[in-house]
């Protein structure tokens, strides 16, 4: 055997309190080391009868107490005794381990480094994929599995996309039940205790909420249900199955014996904390109990209630004045992702009536005054009074839609409010669900096949299967009839003038088309639509566009006034001509002066022989990239006071307009939507540079040195507004003035 461990050693001067002394008797040294044992077992939280801890916790257990309890051998022995069984050979070669670590630790510890170097530099968003492939491309030959797992142990991970799945939800309105387990769940027959939760699962088609229900006695699963949403009925049926099975099994639960136990959720009546089952054949409540105590038959809950509809009805109004959804739904106060999923649900279009509600309906602000005065004890007449509405609907609404939960009335205005709502849907089935006629007419109207005119089917060009996206980009689409609603809807009067049940709006037509459940048609036919879009945009909004790299603060607005007097030079306008094969030229204008300077934009590496693909690389010579590489140099060679601001229309080509300033120093900004004439300097000498280079044409034939020939002829050639001076002798003035050199004019 080896040397023995520090914690074998033996002062033998008897001043080590935490071991056994040599003097001492074998006697004394046993009841120690027994004294200590039991001292050990109210010390660690994994001696209480759990799963063993990993072997790096032990030891780190035995490290603390060594000193104290006799050593290791006492402790190890204590630990086995409680299934948590760690020999002392285990002990000491883990300590070997962590003296002289191993070449796996040493090179986990250099690869953590650099996990942690390529995960801060990213924002702290990248997964273990995206970091297993920049270490990589760095250089570092690493496994994924080792990326994830050195990642587990630092404790980072990187962004996830969506909405993080919350389970329980708390009422804190409503009263919690005690908690009559305590923690005690071990049972001594079956039917004593049950355990219910839900949990989700993510699958293809969405989230799928599971509900269980456990007995605690045999751990089996006696009742569970699946379902879309996390309603009272996903509880509610999983307890009904596990009543059901045990009643089929003939161990029906007895009345006062069977003990439920949850969460603090709110997705059922029963569902807060811990209580006696009083629920079917244990139910101390009667058939029937919610239409005795409110005159309405049960209604499905939706767990918390959903958003207000006046709330709902603001947003399509915002949506109706041109509004984006994520601008809108900052409009009324809701989310952004809550206003992305109303636009998108309803294929753009309102589902719901906009117009403001008559006085005859309580709203929800006199609701909120009900629970008020219904809080501070008033009574119904009262409460009548200070609304200034009939005793009779205050009376009705405090019965109908008061809150149930535990078998009592209990008033709450959001609650009354989505009853309120609930009831007040009047669904009626559509006119094309009912009316086959009708239905196939339209769909034939719009899908139907292109025809010769002897009758003969041409089929057109090949397409690929509708995604349920926009019409796809400059490719093929579908040969078909494509008759607009509004053709459809009068000519209906034409076809079938005696007939008036083929009549239809085209306002129907399009809520069959775009709201998910409105009509018989398929979605894929909006396809056929000229537009071919997949969601409809309000009017309103077809007059803006949305472009990411246009912000408020590079917008026209913004430009300083001096630009429009155009008394200081240095401002200058900018565009591109655009030929044939995806061919440009840079124009760029000086508002004062009128001076050209033609920018040469060549093809990138690899144009016509790699493919192009999208949100590829712009390979034609006008993507952000190389715009900037040819307009930085053409910019820069300008003397300083002349590099005050540029001018653009809301083209992408100056997308990275940003970089460009902080490289040249001049402010970009960028013209209203569809407005031209902001720019009307350049737009004119565009007309007159079309002289050299006609539409039509391929304009990448052209080197540098030939454009700057054609710029040179503008800018001598003499101008009236110039008092017949030629651009470049107005530019050249302007430097005298200002004795700041004088130009090349070339």
């Amino acid at each position: 055997m080896g040397p023995p461990g520090p914690d074998r050693q033996r002062d033998p001067a008897g001043d080590n309190d935490g071991g056994i002394c040599a003097g001492q008797g074998a006697e004394e040294g046993s009841c120690r080391a027994q004294a200590g044992e039991r001292n050990l077992e109210g010390r660690g939280e994994f001696l209480r009868g759990r799963a063993r801890p990993a072997t790096s916790a032990l030891v780190a257990f035995i490290d603390e107490y060594r000193d104290r309890f006799g050593g290791v051998e006492p402790i190890c022995r204590v630990l086995s005794e409680h299934d948590c069984s760690i020999a002392p050979s285990t002990y000491y070669a883990h300590k070997q381990r962590q003296a002289s670590p191993s070449a796996r630790q040493v090179r986990d510890e250099e690869l953590k480094a650099l996990i942690k170097e390529v995960f801060e530099a990213n924002y702290r968003v990248y997964g273990a994929r995206k970091v297993w492939r920049d270490l990589n491309r760095q250089g570092h030959q690493v496994a994924r599995c080792t990326v994830e797992r050195l990642m587990r142990e630092l404790g980072i991970a990187g962004a996830v996309r969506g909405k993080k799945v919350v389970t329980t939800v708390a009422d804190p309105s409503a009263e919690r039940a005690p908690d009559l387990i305590d923690r005690d769940f071990v049972a001594d027959a079956p039917n004593r205790t049950w355990v219910a939760d839900f949990t989700h699962v993510a699958a293809w088609a969405g989230t799928v909420y599971v509900a269980f229900v456990v007995d605690t006695f045999s751990r089996r699963i006696v009742g569970w249900s699946a379902a879309t949403t996390k309603h009272t009925d996903l509880v509610l049926a999983a307890l009904e199955m596990a009543l059901w099975q045990r009643d089929r099994a003939g161990i029906p639960p007895q009345r006062g014996e069977l003990t439920h136990h949850s969460d603090a959720g709110s997705q059922g009546g029963f569902n807060r904390s811990t209580q006696h089952l009083d629920y079917g054949g244990v139910m101390g409540r009667p058939a029937g109990w919610m239409k005795a105590l409110t005159g309405r038959s049960p209604m499905k809950s939706p767990g918390a209630p959903a958003l207000r509809r006046e709330v709902e009805r603001e947003f399509w109004r915002e949506i109706a004045k041109g509004l984006l959804g994520e601008e809108a739904a900052a409009a009324v106060g809701v989310s952004q992702a809550a206003g992305a999923r109303w636009f998108r649900q309803r294929g753009g279009m309102p589902s719901i009536d906009l117009a403001p509600l008559s006085g005859r309906y309580l709203s929800f602000q006199e609701r909120e005054e009900i629970a008020l005065f219904k809080a501070q004890g008033a009574g119904v007449r009262e409460i009548a009074r200070q609304l200034g509405r009939a005793p009779s609907t205050i009376s009705r609404e405090l019965r109908r839609n008061a809150a149930t939960r535990g078998g009592k009335l209990d008033y709450r205005a959001s609650v009354a409010q989505w009853k309120a709502d609930l009831l007040a849907l009047r669904p009626k089935e559509a006119k094309l669900v009912t009316n086959q006629q009708l239905r196939e007419y339209v769909q034939e109207r719009l899908s139907g096949h292109v025809r010769r005119s002897d009758g003969t089917l041409v089929h057109g060009p090949e397409t690929g299967q509708w995604k349920g996206r926009n019409k796809p980009h400059r490719q093929d689409r579908k040969w078909a009839l494509a008759w607009s609603p509004e053709q459809i809807s009068h000519r209906l009067k034409i076809d079938f003038a005696e007939d008036d049940s083929m009549r239809i709006s085209h306002e129907a037509i399009y809520q069959a088309l775009y709201i998910e459940g409105r009509g018989a048609l398929k979605r894929e036919l909006v396809a056929c639509l000229r537009t071919g879009r997949a969601l409809r945009v309000p009017r309103a909004r077809t007059g803006r566009k949305s472009w990411a790299h246009v912000t408020p603060d590079v917008m026209i607005s913004e430009r300083p006034a001096e630009v429009e007097d155009r008394a200081v030079p240095g401002h200058w306008e900018g565009d591109l001509i655009i030929g044939l094969q995806r061919s440009a030229i840079g124009t760029l204008v000086e508002r004062t002066t009128r001076f050209t300077m033609l920018v040469h934009l060549p093809r990138e590496e690899g144009y016509g022989v790699i493919p192009r693909t999208k949100n590829g690389p712009a390979l034609a010579g006008y993507g952000a990239l190389s715009m900037n590489k040819a307009l930085a140099p053409a910019i820069t060679t300008l003397p300083e006071q002349l590099r005050r601001s540029l001018t653009w229309d809301r083209g992408k080509e100056l997308s990275q307009h940003a970089e460009l300033k902080l490289e040249t120093g001049v402010a970009v900004y960028f013209a209203d939507p569809h407005s031209p004439w902001q720019r009307g300097t350049n737009e004119n000498t565009n007309g007159l540079l079309r002289q050299y280079f006609p539409k039509g044409t391929d304009l990448s034939r052209w080197s540098a040195d030939e454009l700057q020939a054609v710029a040179h002829a503008l800018n001598s050639r003499p101008r009236k507004t110039l008092g017949w001076k030629t651009p470049a002798e107005a530019l050249n003035e302007h430097l005298h003035s200002q004795e700041a050199g004088v130009a090349t004019t070339g």
